[in-house]
């Protein structure tokens, strides 16, 4: 039934595997017992955060857990339709889960008889255009309603008004490539694939890149630490080089220095309590030959150019942001200026409709106070960055 299948992930502790962490059978579970009106299934495949690639191989090469994990979503969310929002770029995908979805349709795993349920549930591929900012769940609602990707203010949360107005649920590609596994083997199985905390429960992907011996993704328990996973399993820096400084959970997330990420625990609360997020997963490798101040400038110019523009905080902080970065990389900074980054950060965090701002702001900001000897280096000597 619906309920036990809500009950079954409540009981395996599966959170969000997007970036927000948040319980997965609890959201479930936000959705209207009595279907008085048409109920849908979103999936976040637009995945667009800088240094995270582990939905696309997902999809790339396992699209039926996908499918699968989305069917049985859908179930018991009560969903007719499924959208899969998947981003532009990915050609191969969208390759692999056509073919995977038609698989999938004659086989009876979706369509009028889906998984001999005897109720119909149809899924659609929807191709996004390049846009960052769909990945936020009200801008992709939007986007598949053929509007603007905006984020939308809430409430309503989806749950109440989503797609078209109805009650929706979003949800990740790895979060439901998960699903199939919990029901096939129970909650308790899944909740025990973890190192203990009960918190963080399952296993997690994660997309290692940058400067380092053996990038790729990894499936590791959470809880597992971040130094065995850039030292044992990727190999540690590249010959000849040390470890500067590890940003865990996407490029959305505050940097750790070499000498906090020694300590680091990769689940949600080990990840806070080293001071960032665990996020989406993308641990961005930097070795002591990476310029974190010309880093900095770039994940800023990134955010400048892929913020909609409908908040002011971000409109200019973001642009303001990259332009100042850009002035100390030309040699023209002032130490003034990192005072001045510091204070438009504070306008950026927590006054926006969506994180982007935020993101931007956490990620200059730790690599400022935490590098800070870079940023002031440049500055005082007056020196240009190759290439600015």
């Amino acid at each position: 039934t619906r309920e036990q299948l809500v009950d079954e992930v409540k009981a395996s502790g599966l959170r969000g595997r997007g970036g927000a962490g948040f319980p997965c059978g609890l959201k479930w579970s936000f959705m209207p017992k009595e279907v008085k009106q048409s109920h849908y299934l979103c999936v976040n495949a637009d995945e667009s955060e800088p240094g995270t690639f582990k939905d696309r191989e997902i999809m790339r090469w396992t699209p039926h857990a996908l499918i699968e994990g989305a069917a049985i979503a859908a179930h018991a969310i009560a969903a007719e339709v499924t959208y899969i929002y998947i981003r532009g770029e990915f050609t191969e995908v969208w390759i692999s889960m056509e073919q995977a979805l038609a698989e999938a349709y004659q086989q009876g795993v979706v369509g009028p008889n889906a998984m001999g349920k005897g109720k119909r549930i149809d899924m659609y591929l929807h191709r996004g255009a390049g846009a960052y900012i769909c990945g936020e769940e009200t801008a992709l609602m939007n986007s598949i309603e053929g509007k603007r990707g905006n984020p939308r203010i809430k409430p309503p949360f989806p749950a109440a008004a989503g797609v078209f107005g109805c009650p929706t649920t979003i949800n990740n590609v790895e979060t439901l490539a998960a699903v199939p596994h919990i029901i096939m083997n129970g909650g308790a199985w899944y909740a025990k694939l973890s190192r203990g905390n009960p918190k963080s429960t399952g296993t997690k992907l994660l997309s290692v890149c940058g400067t380092i011996a053996r990038p790729g993704n990894y499936e590791i328990e959470m809880g597992f630490p971040l130094k065995d996973l850039l030292y044992d399993l990727c190999g540690g820096p590249l010959p000849g080089r040390k470890l500067k400084g590890v940003i865990p959970g996407g490029s959305s997330v505050p940097i750790l220095t070499a000498a906090e990420a020694e300590g680091a625990i990769l689940d949600y609360e080990g990840c806070v309590a080293a001071g960032t997020m665990l996020g989406s997963g993308g641990v961005i490798v930097y070795d002591d030959s990476v310029d974190v101040v010309y880093q900095s400038m770039r994940l800023a110019q990134f955010y400048a150019h892929e913020s909609c523009a409908q908040c002011t905080q971000c409109r200019e902080g973001t642009a303001w942001t990259t332009k100042i970065l850009q002035r100390i990389l030309a040699g023209q900074g002032k130490l003034e200026d990192l005072d001045l980054l510091l204070d438009l950060s504070e306008q950026m965090t927590g006054k926006t409709i969506c994180v982007l701002s935020d993101s931007c702001a956490a990620v200059v900001v730790s690599a400022l106070k935490k590098f800070r000897p870079e940023f002031e280096a440049y500055i005082r000597s007056g020196r240009k960055a190759a290439g600015a």
